[in-house]
């Protein structure tokens, strides 16, 4: 049985891991499988859960200016690929490819990057120039393809560049009975980075309560960056006057038991390539309104699966979810609608069928 490592700079959970423990979940009967990741956090005890061998390590940029440093990183490396004899190494964000690449150069393993952020193309250049290139890249859209493949193949001009969506598990995320309640509950699920739009989903929340439209509002998610967004936004909430309307969960285990309470999931995101919450709660049937950026309309149509409004526009979000609070039939319509679309195009076996599909070149 072949050996797949896969690399991650974090070890937090945000929509990269949890692409990564999808990925770990769906190869595992087929591959052995080990993460390697820095030891603080929750990622490598999920792994492990999973079923990867975990192998906590700090990805450490190798640098010619800390000689000593970047060489004991390197043997440190080469002593964990001798002891798992990987095949392929599979890495979740750049700073992990940059750390590993010259020891897979070393070894001649090669190397898959997944793309799940729009980076800027100085951040490229400097992860990729003069470096040794991965086989392949895998986009987790095709408009962060189209913007980022051309800026890549500048440096990497013979790897190959392909677009494979997320996927869910229609089977776990699948639709529950909502526990009766008078009050409606509207809730964003992201870590709490300013590019997530927290703030405007908190301006949009004063808009309805002073409109006096009774809801309940969510905030799902950790301060993954350790910024101090939560307090921020905990402040925000107060000077708002709208603090006992909403609740922070902070980062959660289980993120579905949350989702399934939900009458209206809002991305409020400023930027977003694919992102694995709105496909969750799409397959979980739950009404979604989101802003219109990067790869979201592959998932949804505006006015088919959900409702899509300009970003930084808390107004818009506002008129969008008190119109499907207001129109039931059409909420019911949207989420059955989304539901179908996942199911069919970005379920977790479509999803690893492409991925296996890649593998097996290697």
């Amino acid at each position: 049985m072949k050996t797949i490592f896969f690399a991650h700079s974090v070890n937090v959970i945000g929509g990269a891991e949890r692409v990564t423990l999808a990925t770990i979940n769906g190869v595992k009967n087929e591959y052995r499988v080990v993460l390697i990741a820095p030891d603080e956090g929750n990622f490598g005890a999920a792994a492990k859960n999973e079923g990867a061998i975990f192998e906590p390590v700090s990805c450490i940029q190798p640098d010619f200016k800390s000689p000593f440093r970047t060489i004991f990183q390197g043997l440190k490396y080469l002593r964990l690929f001798r002891k798992h004899k990987p095949a392929l190494v599979h890495c979740g964000d750049l700073l992990a490819l940059r750390s590993v690449q010259p020891i897979c150069k070393l070894l001649n393993i090669p190397i898959i990057c997944h793309v799940h952020f729009p980076y800027g193309a100085g951040f490229v250049k400097w992860a990729f120039a003069k470096r040794y290139a991965p086989a392949s890249f895998i986009f987790c859209s095709e408009e962060l393809k189209d913007n980022l493949a051309p800026v890549i193949q500048d440096c990497c001009p013979t790897s190959e560049m392909l677009v494979i969506h997320n996927g869910v598990d229609t089977s776990v995320f699948s639709p529950r009975p909502l526990l009766p309640s008078q009050i409606p509950n509207v809730g964003i699920v992201a870590n709490l980075q300013f590019r997530k739009g927290h703030d405007d989903f908190l301006e949009m929340a004063n808009i309805l309560l002073k409109k006096n439209i009774l809801v309940k509002f969510h905030i799902i998610g950790g301060d993954i960056l350790e910024e101090p967004r939560e307090d921020i936004l905990k402040n925000k909430a107060v000077d708002l006057g709208i603090d006992s309307s909403v609740t922070f969960h902070g980062q959660v285990p289980n993120v579905l038991e949350l989702i399934s309470t939900l009458d209206v999931y809002v991305c409020a995101s400023h930027e977003e390539a694919f992102p694995i919450s709105i496909l969750e709660a799409m397959a979980t049937g739950k009404t979604i309104v989101s802003t219109d950026v990067n790869g979201i309309p592959e998932a949804i149509d505006d006015g088919v699966e959900g409702l899509l409004v300009p970003p930084h526009s808390p107004e818009k979000l506002a008129d969008a979810v008190m119109t499907v609070l207001e129109d039931k039939a059409l909420a019911t319509r949207l989420s059955t609608k989304a539901r179908a679309r996942v199911k069919g195009h970005f379920s977790q076996q479509v999803y690893i069928d492409k991925i296996q599909s890649l593998y097996a070149k290697y």
